[in-house]
């Protein structure tokens, strides 16, 4: 047994520690910036003289930013559904059915995250257009499902495939079904891993901004990241309303760790359970 060394742990943990104000420090800047005056962003400390909430109050006055809040908040909202609904009976037929060509399907589904976005950028705006759904919030929602749905699949794929099959067979003998099983058994015992999939997708969906730009140029259409490229206007430029755009779209995804953080925890390490 490795003997307890107080100072190595002390050390780790200060580590730890600095690595972790390394990576929010730009966070909390830009929060910080979007409550500075317009005159005190430049320039200035990390600490504020003077709090200001002048650029929330001028970006949420603007029509367009509303209208991709409300795009966004849309195809966030059907795309963590749609994924979640659809990974989850592939990853359980991955988990507990044998088929031919299984392991080479979960290879294939594991071998795609290692393509960058780039690389299916073209095939998916080439489909799209010819399908005729450019400019279409429905366009943003397929191809977010595309990016999302393999790892979402293979993360529940994981943490059922710790669920012991032993489970679901005792429950067959007393008279449930394959599905009826697998809901009152596998299905509660996955929930941590349920959430951390909607959540990501969720998250990868709300701040997806290369596909976005490919597939969307009508004003009516545009999500988030859009709109916040079009506060760079070059005639009426205000770092003020920049800052607070960025802080709009990161607190989403901050408030969803912070209520879910012991389901997301849970279910992102269950993911590389066996597979």
């Amino acid at each position: 047994m490795r003997r307890y060394n107080p100072t190595r742990e002390i050390s780790l943990d200060l580590l730890t520690l600095v690595v972790l104000l390394l990576f929010l420090l730009p966070i909390l800047w830009v929060f910080v910036a979007s409550v500075r005056p317009e005159t005190d962003i430049t320039g200035a400390g990390l600490i504020p003289t003077r709090f200001t909430f002048e650029h929330y109050e001028a970006i949420l006055a603007k029509r367009p930013f509303l209208i991709a809040l409300k795009n966004s908040l849309i195809v966030g909202v059907v795309v963590a559904i749609f994924t979640t609904a659809l990974a989850l009976p592939a990853a359980y037929a991955l988990s507990r059915f044998t088929f031919h060509g299984r392991n080479f399907f979960a290879l294939l589904i594991l071998g795609t995250q290692m393509l960058p976005s780039l690389a299916v950028l073209v095939p998916l705006v080439v489909i799209i257009r010819q399908i005729g759904l450019t400019n279409t919030l429905t366009a943003l929602i397929f191809t977010h499902l595309a990016l999302g749905m393999p790892i979402a699949v293979w993360m529940l794929k994981g943490y059922i495939d710790a669920i012991p099959k032993e489970l679901e067979e005792a429950a067959q003998i007393d008279g449930c079904g394959r599905i009826s099983a697998m809901v009152r058994i596998v299905l509660p015992l996955i929930r941590p891993a349920i959430i951390a999939v909607g959540t990501f997708a969720f998250v990868l969906s709300w701040g997806e901004y290369l596909m976005a730009l490919a597939l969307i140029s009508k004003s009516d259409v545009k999500t988030l990241p859009l709109a916040l490229q079009g506060l760079f206007d070059p005639y009426s430029f205000s770092w003020g309303q920049v800052m607070a755009g960025g802080t709009i779209i990161a607190l989403p995804a901050i408030l969803l760790f912070l209520i879910f953080r012991r389901q997301l925890v849970g279910g992102l390490l269950a993911g590389g359970v066996k597979g």
